[in-house]
């Protein structure tokens, strides 16, 4: 005996389903914010709390400038790719700068 399609059971259950891909999809998009790997992570952290303990009249480094912090921070590790935690590092800096120092522009 065949069953009755119930339209509404459906829908429920599709919007249900479709509920949970969001927030999965969303969870891994928001932890991928950051960094993909364990120490591009670590280096956006590490690069956050520099950039939030700038001092108070400081502005926002260059780009080159953030580089060579990075560079500074990461010269003893050899593991993994340089350029990314260089990249984390300094997205995690200018992150954390903004946060404290809300009106500071780049310097010149």
């Amino acid at each position: 005996m065949a069953r009755q399609f119930k339209p509404v059971r459906f829908f429920v259950v599709m919007g249900a389903a479709t509920f949970v891909v969001s927030g999965v999809t969303a969870f891994y998009t928001h932890r991928a914010a950051h960094g993909r790997t364990a120490e591009e992570r670590a280096a956006y952290a590490i690069g956050e709390k520099a950039g939030e303990e700038a001092p108070a009249g400081a502005k926002l480094p260059t780009d080159a400038d953030l580089n060579m912090m990075a560079q500074g921070y990461f010269k003893q590790q050899g593991s993994g790719e340089l350029q990314s935690r260089d990249l984390a590092f300094e997205n995690g800096y200018t992150d954390g700068f903004k946060k404290t120092h809300h009106r500071q522009g780049p310097a010149q």
